[in-house]
């Protein structure tokens, strides 16, 4: 059998796709695991419920005899606990408890790092208040290193941004809204 340029032998494909990845975190989800690391073709996964998993290298291997484990050391007597004193909740950003009625989402295209500018040191591709057309470049989603342009479904004004350069954003995750011309 040949191979072709976009597979492996026996014809498996070369990349994991985001929707492999999403299957595969849906899996985990929907199980009753605590926590999972998975290598296909070259990406590691690795996803713990209530904390990051613990990795496979400090993991006895099924091969290795099992030597006995001893028991943790008892835990330190708890510190006195300060009384505590109220505080006043934090203010609520304006933006938060806008309304967004007739605004228009702009969504994350994929789970990874959000830019708001095409490399360091350049300017960003908009701010608030600038006017862009549809299908501007509005920011980067950078997944793996490659990069998802962030664009307008329509042309408007940028009201509110709602991720920082450098955030970890998910996918469909509102990024940008727009308030579309009329």
């Amino acid at each position: 059998m040949t191979a072709s340029p976009d597979t492996g032998s026996d014809d498996v494909p070369l990349a994991v796709t985001h929707r492999e990845i999403r299957e595969i975190l849906a899996t985990f989800a929907r199980s009753d695991w605590t926590g999972m690391e998975l290598e296909v073709r070259g990406i590691r996964v690795s996803v713990g419920r209530h904390a990051p998993p613990v990795p496979s290298s400090v993991l006895p291997s099924a091969s290795a005899p099992s030597a006995p484990v001893a028991p943790p050391p008892p835990a330190p007597a708890p510190a006195p606990v300060a009384p505590v004193t109220p505080v006043a909740p934090a203010p609520v950003s304006p933006a938060a408890t806008a309304d967004r009625t007739g605004l228009v989402a702009v969504h994350s295209p994929a789970v990874g790092a959000f830019w708001v500018a095409p490399s360091p040191g350049q300017p960003p591709f908009v701010a608030v208040g600038d006017h862009v057309e549809r299908d501007a470049q509005l920011a980067i989603v950078e997944v793996m290193k490659l990069m998802n342009p962030v664009v307008a479904p329509v042309a408007g004004e940028v009201v509110e941004i709602c991720a920082a350069n450098a955030d970890l954003v998910e996918y469909e995750q509102v990024l940008v809204w727009l308030r579309p011309d009329e």
